[in-house]
């Protein structure tokens, strides 16, 4: 059966700037400093120079500190947080003596100050603790999870920010990422990895109120840089560019509808079905404070205080590829008609198995590519198809690559950076594989060109488990016409201990919402996606913040529903036809795609 992955990767929230204040770290309670800070950013890229934070300790004391500050956000009740108590009294041992000033941040609002205490004294802190109420502090430093730490050096600069290390089980520890940003901090050298991704417990905190006065300059720009500008930008595929104020206000109107009916950031899955990294989710308040700053007419502020513009990757992402394809020839796209899905050969020669941990993608014209997929044939059936074509590559009916593919090495779509899979897994890219470039471009009016070529990434770990692609699937379902909420099921019944890493629905035109939910055999039910208002144009595979542990007999169920009815805009069909399976758009599919390691082969 012919297994067709869309990867249609949405925006990615970017970090933005902050505005310098005083030179020293002062922390006290006075809350308008706070409260001014908090609006410039939710974020802060590593390498900005920061401002002064204002905030008082848990025991009333106001804190002066200079030098390298390292904030640790914590939380009374994260079991991985718990874990880090003996690793954080001994770091705080070895740096503290007059080099690095650690203070505990606790931000979750469900926290109160008699737990924090409580909890302290039985982790045997010496350090200085906050307690962050409002949750101001963990939104000036970019904070996300706990257990996590923002490492400031001496001159107020962001050096690090992410995890104390790379395991929650101290006997698993492969990288020390804070004790070596300290030590790199405290000898003036260079911090080896500077961001690392955070693993624990999401952050509980308030949502702040809506400004009265809502400017572009402290509270717009911010917003558009961290959701917006990756896409829309010169040269990118979003149709306009938002990158300062005049971009702004003449889009306002479109910004405040498009935000409110949340079509923009696009981000699918409903909050509090998975906990997904990189979710692209505008806050309550964020959408109020759009809107009020429409309603008054939209009004610029200080425009010499807008935070430093986001520095986009330019180049490979990740680094140079440890090896690099691309299209054998440059391939040129028709001014006029449907959207085009070429799939172009690329032969890899190894002679043995190799795992990739991830790729990049550099499209050659973005103005015409919407989204890459690297497919693999190891049965030549792509060469087949080539040769049948008389342009380079080859098109199909459908959206698949029109073969039984041996698996996929992920892809790229606008707005979005590479994944890279957890040290020790892979794709596995068997030998004398071929890779199979799927290239979906738009017309634009204009004769354009194309020669795009991917990053790849090796897996550096001597022993790599395989990265398993499997899915809950109904190939076996006929919508009939007029039908306004069709219920198709499917199931997939987990064979062996495994780790969930990711997630992907899948469906065509017709489709309306996807639940997958996981029940353990205990009875235990995990939810796992839920995508209320599915739209074909905005797919993702969704990558957990942390493996989610499936136990042999786990059964994943899955619920989708389609509306073939006239009604929907998106149906291709007038009058509406019965519609079942097929690879072409016009038809359906009902796939939950689920990525996992066997527990037997690799563990976080």
């Amino acid at each position: 059966m012919k297994r067709h992955i869309l990867m249609l990767l949405l925006i990615l929230a970017l970090p933005t700037g902050f505005v310098q204040a005083e030179s020293e770290w002062t922390i006290t309670n006075k809350h308008r400093v706070i409260q001014e800070a908090s609006t410039q950013t939710n974020n802060v890229p590593v390498g900005t120079k920061v401002a002064a934070l204002a905030v008082k300790t848990l025991m009333g004391d106001t804190l002066q500190t200079q030098g390298p500050v390292a904030f640790v956000f914590l939380a009374t009740e994260c079991p991985v947080a718990q874990r880090y108590a003996v690793r954080l009294n001994r770091l705080h041992a070895e740096f503290g003596e007059n080099q690095v000033h650690f203070v505990a941040v606790y931000p979750n609002s469900n926290e109160s100050d008699e737990a924090i205490k409580t909890y302290i004294a039985k982790a045997g802190y010496a350090f200085p603790i906050v307690k962050d109420a409002t949750g101001q502090l963990a939104r000036h430093l970019g904070a996300t999870m706990t257990p996590q730490v923002i490492v400031v050096d001496a001159d107020g600069t962001l050096r690090y920010r992410g995890p104390i290390d790379d395991n929650r089980y101290e006997p698993r520890v492969k990288h020390h990422y804070l004790k070596d940003a300290l030590a790199a901090v405290v000898s003036g050298g260079t911090v080896p990895v500077r961001e690392a991704a955070s693993f624990g417990c999401t952050l509980h905190i308030a949502e702040p109120s809506v400004p009265e006065a809502v400017t572009y300059s402290a509270h717009i720009a911010p917003i558009l840089q961290r959701e917006c500008q990756s896409c829309h930008r010169q040269g990118e595929v979003a149709p306009f560019s938002l990158v300062d104020y005049s971009d702004a206000k003449a889009w306002a109107t479109e910004i405040a509808e498009y935000t409110k009916a949340r079509l923009m950031p696009p981000w699918k899955p409903a909050a509090g079905y998975g906990d997904f990294k990189n979710e692209r989710r505008l806050t309550d308040t964020e959408i109020a404070t759009i809107s009020r700053w429409v309603e008054t007419g939209a009004p610029a502020g200080n425009l010499d205080a807008v935070p430093p513009a986001p520095k986009f990757p330019e180049g490979w992402a990740l680094g140079e590829p440890d090896w690099i394809v691309e299209m054998p020839v440059e391939y040129e796209i028709e001014p006029e008609g449907e959207d085009e899905y070429r799939h172009f050969i690329i032969p890899t020669n190894f002679q043995q198995d190799m795992y990739v941990q991830a790729v990049d993608v550099q499209p050659g014209n973005r103005k015409t590519v919407h989204h890459v997929i690297a497919y693999l044939d190891v049965n030549g059936e792509a060469r087949q198809l080539d040769a049948q074509d008389e342009k380079p590559g080859y098109v199909t009916e459908g959206t698949g690559p029109g073969f039984d593919d041996a698996g996929t090495l992920g892809g790229w779509a606008p707005g979005v950076t590479p994944s890279v899979l957890p040290e020790g897994v892979g794709y596995l890219l068997p030998s004398g594989a071929d890779i199979v470039m799927q290239v979906h471009y738009y017309r634009t009016g204009h004769t354009e060109r194309d020669r795009s070529r991917l990053g790849i990434y090796f897996s550096k770990t001597p022993e790599t488990a395989k990265l398993h692609i499997a899915s809950a699937i109904n190939s076996e379902f006929e919508i009939p016409a007029g039908a306004g909420w069709h219920e198709v099921l499917a199931s997939r019944r987990i064979k062996t201990d495994s780790y969930l890493l990711a997630t992907m629905p899948h469906m065509h035109l017709l489709g309306r919402d996807m639940r997958l939910v996981a029940t353990t055999p205990e009875g235990n039910q995990i939810d796992l996606v839920w995508v209320q208002d599915w739209d074909f144009n905005w797919q993702d595979i969704y990558h957990y913040r942390e493996p989610l542990f499936l136990p042999e007999g786990t059964q994943v169920e899955l619920v989708a529903h389609f509306d073939n009815s006239a009604g929907n805009p998106a149906n291709p069909h007038s009058p509406p036809v019965p519609v079942g399976w097929g690879e072409k758009t016009t038809d359906e599919m009902c796939i939950g795609f689920i990525y996992y390691v066997k527990a037997s082969e690799w563990a976080p």
